[in-house]
């Protein structure tokens, strides 16, 4: 995509070829990953390395070349598609229904794909940087003998982000979302035959299924929401008045029982037609009306169920984000290969909950308490992952924290209503947080799979090329200019700033200055981490006396994040391209502007949220946004080149001493979380396998049957003697007992 702004303006430049053909080929870039990994995982046995090696790489490649023809078609005004819930043209954005998938009563679900702005940048991030990892892995993974395995898992990886990114539906968009959390149990347990990482993956995806649990609530809530309403239009007046733009509604209500109630578009003009109540919304149905027919939701607002939803689906995106309360599974997911870390849990799946809020922003904005709850987790997040990742002597663990960390600045964004720098973050993250990962396991690879930092330094000399590449992602993520990572976070923290939601004013100020301290945090400890690795002496007590440099694919791929990481930067700069409406914008808001209108509209002319900023450059901003970077870094520096080596391994200060063990620890959530949730759910299993499943089920129920026709058949069968004599007997008492019965009833 950065290749792409250099080399057109996606705002005048045509598509040249028909929008259409592109439209029609939508599938095949799911379709194409999907290949590779049945042909990996079936004969890569057979094939042999080199073979797939290509097959995996060639097919993501090809998917990453339709993906570059979709960005290029979006990026026209020519390109549109008629919306089946409204009949009006959707611009800068293909769409392809492939039908009808399945239905279930008035339920419905089309097998539909769709690209918009928003998608283009998510899909080039998905199949370009996924090639890059693929391309890194064939030399990182050359000799584990289960290549096969893992090529497989990988691209079944990208082909189901692929269709959680391109999906026009929310229930196409959950499998796509399921599919990459069982693509990460299988790529953090790889290595099963290690107990430690087995446990590991099984941690991720049960704490994925919490989350992904209340994102089915809060999609059977919509479902009810959409279908009280369409209630609510046909047998009360009030509802009528909805829904007088006879053809507009006609559309709507088709595509809700066809398409289905989950469908982008059919949610998008839902939100057109019950608006939030205020002087400028017209009489009908709001946010603010009971629903008054017969169903679940009865007696209920529309906006409190909403709002339900939202923080439903906010649990469901806080597991795949990995956002406070369920973020403790990320940093044990560096179990798997490093290749894995940096695809799944840095640039691509741990994103999916940022892309779910951008994509139903037009829904979020329409709940500022939904936004406020999204915004304050993603800042206690950032500062709570950031100050863990402190003490975390495991360079792939404080990679992990930083990944927490930097998510929790894009929810920030999405909180605030900035999703234009949620998604801009979230491209920009992708580049260097890959580059960091992948140069973590450069590290690794040359040091004989040693990942304690304690344990290596000195590596500045040795490994040159892994030394300035990881330095360039260093003062990314750091935030110092002129590198990408300085205007996307400052462009969340700006935005921040600026935002006041209605009726929860103070929000954008509070999550401002938490994520200001949380950049402090990250310049810190991204920048001990870098000391610690690379600067000063070879360890003692090294596993290897001397490293060695990764081979030219490798390397290869870290100059390429690298120059990403620094070019990326044209995508952030204020005010330096012309927009849509012809005012000056950075070159992301600009381009996802379309994607964005709706929203835009909804929290301008309702005042849910309201961004406050003065035309021009915020020059004071960005001064103290840098200056957090520099004092954060150079305090890192002075700290590990100058004040611990100076102390001779004294003890720390008591304080420090305090707040290190705990942090070092986790600040021990997860043993709070054992202690309060995972043992008494495990006693009270315990207890209802042994009385319930044990003694009721098996013991009375299925043992209790079995036993009393044992015992029924055991004095049974003393009438089966075989005695012709006994029979004879008992026929004659039973002849003469019905004889006395007979003649009882007729004497009396």
């Amino acid at each position: 995509m950065l290749v792409l702004a250099l080399a057109f303006n996606p705002f005048v430049d045509p598509f040249p070829g028909a929008p259409e053909n592109i439209a029609a080929l939508l599938w095949a870039i799911i379709a194409l990953p999907l290949a590779g990994a049945f042909l990996c995982g079936v004969l890569g046995r057979f094939m042999g390395r080199a073979n797939t090696n290509f097959v995996a790489c060639a097919t993501v490649a090809g998917s990453f070349l339709l993906s570059v023809c979709a960005v290029w078609a979006v990026g026209s005004q020519a390109t549109q598609y008629t919306s089946p819930a409204s009949g009006a043209p959707v611009r800068w954005a293909l769409w392809l229904d492939l039908g009808r998938w399945f239905a279930a009563g008035d339920f419905s679900v089309h097998y539909g794909l769709t690209v918009d702005r928003l998608t283009a940048a998510i899909l080039m991030v998905v199949t370009g940087i996924g090639f890059l990892i693929h391309l890194y892995s064939t030399e990182y993974m050359e000799h584990d003998e289960g290549y096969w395995r893992y090529f497989a898992y990988l691209n079944l990886f990208v082909a189901m982000m692929l269709t959680l990114v391109l999906a026009d539906n929310l229930v196409l968009l959950f499998v796509g979302w399921e599919g990459v959390g069982l693509c990460s149990y299988l790529l953090i347990g790889f290595w099963y035959q290690d107990t430690e990482k087995a446990w590991a993956g099984r941690k991720a995806f049960i704490a994925n299924r919490i989350g992904d649990f209340a994102f089915i609530i809060g999609m059977i809530l919509l479902v009810l929401l959409l279908g009280a309403t369409e209630k609510m239009g046909r047998e009360t007046a009030l509802g009528r008045t909805n829904f007088t733009d006879i053809g507009r509604a006609r559309a709507w209500l088709t595509s809700l029982h066809d398409q289905g109630p989950l469908n982008v578009e059919v949610l998008r003009e839902w939100a057109t037609r019950v608006p939030p109540e205020g002087p400028r919304t017209r009489s009908g149905m709001n946010l603010s009306t009971t629903i008054s027919t017969e169903g679940p939701l009865q007696g209920k607002t529309f906006g409190h169920v909403l709002t339900a939803a939202l923080l439903l689906m906010l649990l469901g995106a806080a597991g795949k984000s990995a956002q406070i309360p369920l973020y403790v599974w990320l940093p044990d997911a560096m179990a798997g290969p490093t290749p894995v870390s940096a695809l799944i849990h840095a640039a691509t799946m741990v994103t999916a909950g940022v892309y779910l809020f951008c994509r139903l922003s037009f829904l979020l904005v329409l709940s500022p308490t939904a936004m406020a709850w999204v915004a304050m987790i993603g800042a206690l997040t950032a500062v709570w992952a950031a100050l863990i990742a402190f003490a975390q002597d495991d360079i792939k663990k404080v990679l992990a924290y930083s990944t927490v960390s930097q998510l929790g600045f894009m929810f920030i964004a999405v909180g605030t209503g900035v999703f234009w720098a949620a998604a801009l973050h979230l491209v920009t993250h992708a580049c260097f947080k890959a580059c960091l990962f992948l140069g973590a396991g450069s590290v690794m690879h040359g040091n004989g799979d040693e990942t304690d930092v304690y344990k290596l330094g000195g590596l500045r000399k040795e490994m040159p090329w892994t030394w300035a590449t990881f330095g360039i992602a260093t003062l990314a993520i750091t935030g110092i200019v002129p590198l990408s990572g300085f205007f996307s976070k400052d462009a969340i923290l700006h935005g921040a700033h600026g935002t006041e939601l209605h009726g929860i004013p103070w929000v954008g100020h509070t999550v401002y200055w938490i994520g200001l301290f949380g950049a402090l945090c990250t310049a810190f400890y991204m920048t001990r981490l870098y000391v610690l690795t690379f600067e000063g002496k070879r360890a003692a007590d090294a596993r290897v006396p001397h490293a060695h440099e990764s081979g030219f694919r490798m390397v290869f791929v870290l100059v390429f994040l690298a120059f990403l990481s620094v070019v990326g930067v044209i995508w952030g700069l204020p005010d330096a391209f012309p927009g849509p409406g012809g005012e000056k914008v950075a070159l992301m808001e600009g381009y996802l502007a379309p994607a964005m209108i709706l929203a835009d509209r909804e929290a301008s002319l309702y005042e849910t949220v309201k961004h406050l900023h003065d035309a021009g450059i915020p020059w004071g901003a960005y001064v103290l946004a840098w200056a957090v970077a520099v004092i954060g870094g150079a305090a890192a520096w002075l700290v590990y080149r100058s004040w611990l080596p100076s102390r001779g391994g004294k003890p720390l200060p008591a304080p420090i001493a305090l707040f290190w063990r705990w942090a070092r620890h986790k600040f021990y959530v997860d043993e709070v979380y054992d202690f309060l949730i995972i043992r008494p759910f495990t006693l009270l299993s315990k207890g209802l396998y042994k009385v319930v499943d044990g003694g009721i089920i098996d013991g009375v129920g299925v043992g209790g049957t079995a036993l009393v026709l044992k015992r029924a058949g055991a004095w049974l069968r003393y009438t089966q003697t075989g005695n012709a004599q006994n029979y004879a007997t008992v026929m004659a008492v039973a002849l003469l007992v019905s004889i006395g019965v007979v003649l009882t009833w007729v004497l009396l």
